[in-house]
């Protein structure tokens, strides 16, 4: 059945699962996983319930973004048609008839169900995870304001790095503490491959949007530093997260991680090589630009876990 056009409100479960882009919960949720698993192989006996809630709030945290996104970037998605599948927002909105104003309700909506998290996490767990708090509350702020009015640092040629952080070194670490108790700061070098990764996934998906992301003054890296330079930036971000899953052998991961670690790198290489050839400039190379950084992405926590539990002998 063809899509509805834009004039139609769709309500659909469809259209609502397209404004979620439930695809792109991954990178924080690998992250996040990476750290409870990390906590778990030092043999840490965690409070389940908790870690359950944490899995969920990481989750809502970015749904807010997403929601938020969908909702204050409408007019660059709406003049926008040289995205990807990765870029130019969920196109509910805008190519699936989505009212705009359920983006906000859902992002409020979301807001509040991490409010719910909050308070059963004060009640029962804050006495035994103090440091919860902080670390959830800096990812909520950061996720909501992405977009959202008045620091919008996606606008402000800081949002990569923002969420860089958050969805790699913030939820790994974060991960970790639910499961040992423990902030162990070792975890910040872990979490490095996964925030460069993040970071590349944005810095990919703004390479198609660089026109309308200009034409609506979102000052993105990309649009400040150009096509070229932006993809140079993002190279080097992806290669760089191999080097760091290898240096992470000094504080105390197992050797392994240079094996398992190596279609990072092989993915990384084959992005730039990409990239060489020009294909930072060409709609479909970004667009396999883009799903092969999910993927490094993905693997860029996950295997982490491989090498706590399956180390090579």
């Amino acid at each position: 059945m063809a899509e509805p056009k834009n004039d139609e409100a769709n309500y659909s479960l469809r259209g609502f699962l397209q404004l979620s882009r439930i695809p792109f919960l991954s990178p924080g949720l690998a992250a996040l996983i990476a750290g409870i698993a990390l906590g778990l192989s030092d043999g840490s006996n965690p409070q389940w319930p908790l870690v359950a809630m944490s899995i969920v709030g990481i989750a809502f945290i970015m749904l807010t973004t997403y929601y938020f996104n969908e909702y204050f970037d409408f007019d660059g998605d709406k003049i926008n048609r040289t995205f990807t599948r990765f870029s130019g927002g969920g196109r509910a909105l805008v190519d699936a008839g989505v009212p705009r104003k359920l983006a906000k309700v859902a992002g409020w909506s979301s807001v509040a169900v991490l409010a719910a998290i909050a308070l059963l996490y004060l009640v029962f767990y804050f006495s035994d995870y103090p440091l919860l708090l902080p670390l959830g509350l800096y990812g909520a702020f950061c996720g909501m304001f992405y977009t959202h009015p008045p620091f919008r640092w996606s606008y402000q040629g800081i949002g990569e790095i923002v969420i860089g952080g958050c969805y790699g070194v913030l939820a790994l670490l974060s991960g970790f503490y639910l499961t040992s108790g423990v902030l162990n700061l070792d975890m910040l070098l872990v979490g490095v491959p996964a925030s460069l990764t993040v970071f590349g996934i944005i810095m990919v998906n703004e390479l198609p949007d660089i026109e309308a992301d200009r034409t609506i003054n979102k000052r993105t890296l990309v649009v400040r530093f150009g096509l070229k330079r932006g993809a140079a930036i993002y190279v080097g971000a992806m290669v760089l997260a191999y080097p760091f899953m290898v240096a992470s052998i000094l504080v105390g991961t197992d050797v392994s991680i240079a094996f398992y670690g190596l279609p990072v790198l092989v993915l990384s290489l084959i992005i730039a090589a990409i990239a060489a050839r020009g294909g930072y400039a060409d709609r479909h190379q970004q667009e396999v630009m883009g799903g092969l950084t999910i993927l490094a992405n993905m693997l860029s926590s996950l295997m982490f876990i491989a090498a706590a539990y399956l180390a090579v002998s």
